[in-house]
């Protein structure tokens, strides 16, 4: 086997691993030798002529010591192969890959590998996740990719305007919205590092395999949303897959909405949270952005725009007016489980109308069933019954108008022009 091959990389690297472990050897004279000048900052500035290249070459002799590579006793030949002895040139970038092929095959078919086409720059490094020298293993908190802190280090690319504007990403405010979510503060506020993190929702398979949410392969990916939240939102999943819209998205209609187009993809709220789409303040515009469509409508055989009928309900001005218990559209369809009200198990079925309307209205009675919940207009129903009548009373409050009107003209023309005159230009 040629020694240029990734094979031999791994299995050298391996069998010095077992060795390595075995003896519990401390790093050789050269590792020490090499420390002892890359640890010291002003010969480091010396030679590379400023504090910015520099800091490049600088490597902490703890740091080093307290990684991975440094406690199982790694020299620095092993991943600097053609640094000779000093004095030395520049050395190649190191090749993580010869030690680790699985993770380097990934990331080179995953986003963070995709180059420049100008530059030749990666995206991604390993060292800019894991830095180059002070690695830890992921399971320590002070590690660069520590699951509780993982977003930190995403947010060293994805909060930098100018380096996501050179791959074609102008969005820097995801990593921000993802903080103050409620997934985020389950991170950070609550310690709970069953919280979802950046890799879970974008890596199909790790932290390695990022992808962006427009390929397929993406777990974020719209076709695959739904299972991924599913995937800790177990219970909810399966209330969304029994109701239209998720039947309808599995049967294909990606007009239906999955989890992000209701909760937002990084800054998911609480239903409590006043900022939530699905607080009682927004939920109502947040389901009309679909059901007051014109075009949703007319495609779907909807004839009364549901956000502008349910405005006009006592409802929908209560809600308006900030009476947040009154009821909106997740208290009568349900929030996940939603059925047309031709299913008999639909909250809006008539058969149990009386008990969805009962749930804020203890007693009501059944002739709940025989009226209309969204109060409609003429626009809406294009009814003869209610256009005369609506057009009776436009027409008798015009009239009731112009005659007060009317009234009012007569008696300001008999005060000015027969009253005072008579009067010598005094009122009587």
């Amino acid at each position: 086997m040629r020694a240029s091959s990734p094979g031999w990389h791994l299995s050298k690297c391996g069998l010095l691993l077992i060795v390595l472990c075995a003896a519990r050897v401390t790093p050789t004279a050269a590792q020490s030798m090499c420390v002892a000048c890359h640890s010291n900052r002003d010969f480091l500035v010396s030679i590379a002529g400023d504090s910015t290249a520099a800091q490049s070459l600088l490597v902490g002799r703890d740091e080093f010591q307290e990684s991975v590579h440094g406690k199982m006793g790694f020299a620095c030949e092993l991943c600097h192969s053609k640094a000779g002895d000093y004095p030395h040139g520049p050395v190649a970038s190191v090749n993580c890959g010869g030690c680790h092929p699985q993770a380097e095959t990934q990331l080179a078919a995953s986003v963070h590998g995709q180059t420049h086409p100008e530059t030749g720059e990666r995206a991604a490094t390993c060292g800019d996740c894991h830095t180059h020298h002070h690695i830890l293993g992921p399971s320590d908190p002070a590690s660069s990719v520590y699951r509780l802190t993982q977003f930190e280090v995403c947010a060293t690319c994805h909060e930098d305007a100018e380096k996501m504007g050179r791959f074609g990403q102008e969005n820097v405010e995801t990593v921000a919205s993802y903080v103050h979510s409620v997934h985020g503060r389950g991170l950070l506020e609550k310690g709970l590092s069953v919280a979802p993190a950046c890799t879970d929702c974008h890596g199909p398979s790790g932290a390695h395999s990022i992808m962006v949410v427009t390929d397929s392969a993406c777990v974020a990916n719209r076709c695959r949303v739904s299972e991924t939240c599913g995937a800790c939102h177990a219970g909810i999943l399966a209330r969304y897959a029994r109701g239209v819209h998720g039947a309808e998205f599995t049967a294909g209609n990606l007009d239906a909405p999955t989890c992000v187009d209701c909760h937002a993809e990084h800054g998911v709220e609480p239903v409590t949270s006043p900022s939530s789409r699905v607080s009682p303040q927004h939920v109502a515009q947040t389901c009309t952005a679909c059901h007051d469509s014109e075009e949703f409508n007319r495609k779907y055989g909807v004839s009364v725009a549901r956000g502008r009928t349910f405005d006009r309900s006592f409802h929908g001005v209560a809600l308006e007016g900030g009476q947040l218990t009154a009821a909106n559209c997740e208290s009568c369809h349900g929030a996940h489980e939603i059925l047309p009200s031709s299913d008999s198990t639909s909250m809006v079925h008539p058969s149990n109308l009386q008990a969805t309307c009962g749930g804020c209205h203890p007693g009501i009675g059944k002739g709940v069933t025989q009226g209309k919940i969204h109060v409609a207009s003429i626009v809406d129903e294009h009814s003869l019954i209610g256009t005369s009548v609506q057009w009776f009373y436009i027409i008798v409050i015009a009239v009731t108008v112009i005659y007060a009107l009317g009234l009012i003209a007569l008696d300001q023309y008999r005060y000015w022009a027969v009253d005072r005159p008579r009067h010598g230009g005094r009122h009587a």
